[in-house]
């Protein structure tokens, strides 16, 4: 016998029972509580009402939810002194589905999550510059297919998808001829510089100025070499330039030159405006790395504005994501829950 006179089982008994009988208490408070926030909103839509009677009714339902809380708390200690009661499990699973509800109606419809639509749309604009027409349209093909599981107007992700399939074909056959005289003279400056025009073209920026840097040293080095093998000469005391040597074609050399720098310039300038995520206070050096260092990543501008300045349709479908209340930008999807792998069985040693 325990301290109070009673038996181990009559005690475990008592114990449920005052479990059951405090979540009955719980339950109706709860249900008073909810009482009390349907009169008043009854006095709203009559017009009786006076102060805040929107606030006072969310008031008692946060009462009734806190009460109905409890309410499970108890169920769950009685559920666990008398697992196999099966009224006590209904009352269990009754509770929980009340609270949810509640709970539900206070918090309001959740926001669709679209972080990973953001992240899809952002990548297939970085593959598209970095030249990787693949994964920029299965990136681009996942960001439509986001926005379509929310049932959501794909707007810029579809802009992005129809450009780069029309860009990529329209643009197909100049690249492979490019490519070919290159294999053919990897070292030429003129086709090095044809291939940064062509990835231009397509407003691929980052593989474009890469091309430009790569054309700038390779007409450099040429450059250098003809005013090396001049110098020789002319120290020498030779009369006559070395054959390979050509005034026009040192020219033609420098206002390549020139012609480069000026596209670089312009494309770093275009670059830092589209290809970067902008943020309230991110460093100019960041900026240039292309590099985000916020936890709130925006979107990058949609490729439609690379070629049009028509951007009515753009402008209108991101003014509707940002207005809309029932969407997050950087809200993430609920995980899955995984399901435990089954434990393997330990080898058995065979018995001989």
């Amino acid at each position: 016998r325990g301290s109070l006179g009673l038996t181990p089982a009559m005690s475990t008994q008592a114990s449920f029972q005052r479990h059951k009988l405090l979540a009955a208490q719980h339950e109706g408070s709860a249900q008073i509580w909810l009482e009390d926030s349907s009169a008043i909103l009854r006095k709203v839509a009559t017009g009786g009402s006076v102060g805040s009677p929107e606030a006072t009714a969310t008031k008692a339902i946060r009462h009734a939810i806190a009460q109905q809380r409890l309410a499970v708390r108890e169920y769950r200690e009685a559920s666990r002194l008398r697992p196999r009661d099966a009224d006590t499990k209904d009352r269990l699973r009754s509770a929980c589905a009340v609270m949810r509800s509640l709970q539900a109606a206070i918090d309001g419809p959740k926001p669709k999550p679209l972080r990973r639509f953001l992240a899809h749309y952002n990548l297939s604009i970085r593959y598209w510059d970095l030249g990787k027409v693949k994964q920029a349209l299965v990136e681009a093909e996942r960001a439509c297919e986001e926005l379509r599981k929310q049932q959501l107007p794909c707007g810029c992700a579809e802009h992005n998808l129809l450009l780069m399939a029309q860009v990529h074909s329209e643009f197909k056959g100049e690249h492979q001829r490019l490519q070919e005289a290159l294999e053919r003279a990897p070292e030429a400056v003129g086709p090095n510089y044809e291939l940064g025009i062509h990835y231009f073209d397509k407003r691929m920026l980052l593989r474009a100025e890469a091309q430009l840097r790569y054309t700038r040293e390779k007409a450099r080095a040429a450059s250098s070499l003809q005013l090396v093998e001049q110098d020789r000469q002319l120290m020498q005391g030779e009369e006559d330039l070395w054959p390979g040597y050509d005034g026009k074609k040192a020219k033609r050399m420098v206002t390549l030159l020139e012609d480069v720098e000026d596209d670089l310039d312009f494309v770093v300038g275009l670059r830092e405006h589209w290809c970067v995520e902008e943020e309230a206070g991110k460093s100019d050096e960041l900026q240039a790395t292309g590099i985000r260092d916020g936890a709130r990543p925006h979107l990058l501008p949609c490729l439609h504005r690379r070629y049009s300045q028509d951007t009515a349709a753009c402008d209108c479908w991101w003014s509707d994501i940002c207005n809309a209340s029932n969407v997050n930008l950087y809200a993430e999807a609920p995980k899955r829950p995984q399901t435990p792998k089954r434990p393997q069985s330990a080898p058995t040693r065979r018995r001989r």
